[in-house]
């Protein structure tokens, strides 16, 4: 089928170009057909940029015909999430509100793209301001999973997770600050990078500061690190991005897991799975082990630092809370509203106490890296649940222990991905989570590289 085009990696995509075997206009059209064939049932874009990406795509096969292309996506459909500015598109924060005016200036991960040469085909569906695990917000609905439309995608970033499962987008870009790229990665059984932090610059300043990340979500890890190699470029509007180090992150990827330490942590000591998420995901780790990877269990002495987290997170939640005018309050969901109100009990010495502990679990997770390359656990404690609740307990639990293999990595700012790893006896994706020390992007992608080329891929959502 010709709309097969939609579901070929960005690296082939940029392959096929130079041999001049297809077009920029042929792959974006592949992929706004799947978006009018299929986003009607899943709600993943909040807004399709169709204009502006076909000149973008013209422009690109342009260039490619002069052998001249921008960079390592050019041409290549990339959706980006409605938390991330990309000029003259709407950014609405999936919140009734916000301004429905279009911006006049990129975010720097887009302006990184667009140095890149991609094409960016409109935003995708978010929690509201980001805030839950699942994707659905009061200004444009539901988004639902494509491998059972019953389900959630998972969030907060689930319209891109969602575009690249079913060929909307060849990549996507997400925001990770508990797990907004992971879970989706998951739960839509693709592949999602949450990257060191700082080694993609963010602007506007994000209210959760020092633990929000934008990355890159793929259909293989080979396009995560095509994806890096393009966004890892610091820009003066963030004064703590990264130096620029000229690494290539697809160098590493065909090295194998072979010498590789791996700890195993399936709930990373508090977080109790589900039975087939824990039989998968020691299955993956069996799998490093015959690959040639030295695996031992081993937890890092953390606990579950839920605590000095929220302390941060609710006062992020005021600090959104109070952006908003007065007058559109009313208008936030109540999750969103609860938690900047929680935020007034806490005093500075609170949040001191809160910031302290960040930084010692920063230097437990290093002394922990010391020993070990790569540690595995499960990225979810669960598989897809049901679309209209924030959790699987039925929106009751406010410490999200389904998602307490995640939080903590964005609390010590490590480079972190998801993976399939296999399906449910109910054929729902189950996600293998690898976290890496500080700047140490690309063992993680070398490791999840590995274990992707060892395994069976868990294929297409049905129908899709």
């Amino acid at each position: 089928m010709a709309d097969d085009l939609a579901f070929l990696g960005a690296a082939e995509i940029v392959e096929r170009y130079r041999s001049k075997s297809l077009s920029p206009r042929e792959v974006l059209d592949a992929c706004l057909r799947q978006i009018e064939r299929h986003d009607p049932g899943l709600n993943a874009m909040a807004h399709v940029a169709t204009e502006s990406a076909r000149a973008e795509a013209a422009a690109s096969e342009a260039r490619w015909q002069r052998s001249a292309p921008l960079g390592p996506l050019d041409g290549v459909p990339v959706a980006v999430k409605d938390l991330i500015p990309v000029a003259g598109m709407p950014l609405r924060y999936g919140s009734a509100a916000s301004d429905p005016d279009p911006v006049a200036e990129d975010a720097p991960s887009v302006t990184n793209l667009r140095k890149a040469g991609a094409v960016i085909t409109g935003k995708t569906n978010t929690a509201e301001h980001g805030w839950k695990g699942v994707c659905d917000n009061p200004l444009s609905g539901v988004t639902r999973n494509p491998w059972n439309l019953d389900l959630t995608p998972g969030g907060s970033s689930g319209g891109s997770g969602v575009a690249v499962a079913t060929g909307m987008a060849a990549l996507a870009l997400g925001g990770d600050e508990g797990g907004s790229i992971r879970i989706p990665a998951s739960f839509c059984g693709i592949a999602g990078l949450k990257p060191t932090w700082g080694r993609v610059p963010l602007h506007p300043p994000m209210v959760c500061g020092t633990w929000s990340h934008v990355g890159p979500m793929a259909r293989s890890v080979g396009d995560l690190a095509v994806a890096l190699n393009a966004l890892a470029h610091p820009d003066p509007r963030d004064w703590e991005s990264l130096p620029e180090t000229g690494t290539d992150y697809t160098a590493n990827l065909k090295q194998g897991a072979k010498g590789l330490r791996i700890a195993l942590s399936p709930g990373l000591g508090h977080v109790a799975l589900d039975p087939e998420v824990e039989a998968a995901v020691r299955a993956a780790a069996q799998t490093f082990s015959d690959l040639g990877a030295t695996v031992v269990e081993a937890t890092p002495a953390i606990g579950n630092p839920i605590e000095p987290y929220y302390v941060l997170v609710r006062l992020a939640a005021r600090a959104i809370v109070d952006s908003v005018p007065a007058s559109r309050r009313q208008l936030l969901e109540g999750v969103l509203r609860k938690d900047a109100a929680d935020a007034d009990r806490h005093s500075g010495m609170d949040v001191k106490a809160a910031e302290m502990e960040q930084r010692r679990l920063g230097g437990v997770m290093a002394s922990f890296f010391e020993d070990h390359d790569i540690l595995l656990t499960a990225t979810t404690a669960v598989p897809p649940f049901a679309v209209g609740i924030d959790d699987p307990n039925g929106g009751k639990r406010t410490d999200l222990p389904w998602t307490g293999t995640l939080f903590p990595f964005n609390f010590t700012r490590l480079p972190a991905a998801s993976v399939p790893c296999g399906l449910t006896s109910s054929a729902l994706p189950i996600g293998l989570h690898l976290v890496g020390a500080r700047h140490a992007d690309a063992t993680v992608l070398r490791a999840a590289a590995a274990y992707e080329a060892a395994v069976p891929g868990i294929g297409r959502p049905p129908g899709a």
